[in-house]
């Protein structure tokens, strides 16, 4: 008897977002529940997230990780590092997963200022 191997269809259907550049995302259908969270602390702010993800925004690629597939999505309040899988031949309008490794309170528009000056 031969040994089938079976195909996951869902691995095909949905692909990991991948890249050096910032990618300019646009409004895209998630469901509440396609959030995973690294750490329980995380997920009472997977409501920010998810709307700036609905808004459309600009995915940035977080250089220390060195993997080209972790983004920082900055929300109102928070800056998000995330992992985001989107439905393949959607042109990144539905993302079927996304996965919070980090949540950091925002400093954007934030000066630092040193010094008596």
């Amino acid at each position: 008897m031969p040994i089938l191997k079976k195909r996951d269809h869902q691995t095909e259907s949905r692909l990991l977002l991948e890249s050096d550049d910032p990618i300019d995302l646009p409004p895209a259908e998630i469901a509440d529940d396609a959030v995973l969270a690294q750490f329980d602390k995380f997920k009472s702010f997977i409501p920010e997230l998810l709307d700036e993800l609905r808004a459309g925004t600009t995915a940035e690629p977080v250089p220390v990780m060195n993997d080209g597939s972790t983004f920082a999505i900055h929300g109102e309040t928070r800056t998000f590092w995330v992992k985001l899988w989107h439905a393949a031949g959607t042109e990144l309008t539905k993302i079927e997963r996304a996965q919070i490794i980090s949540c950091l309170p925002s400093t954007r528009g934030t000066n630092v200022i040193i010094g008596d000056e």
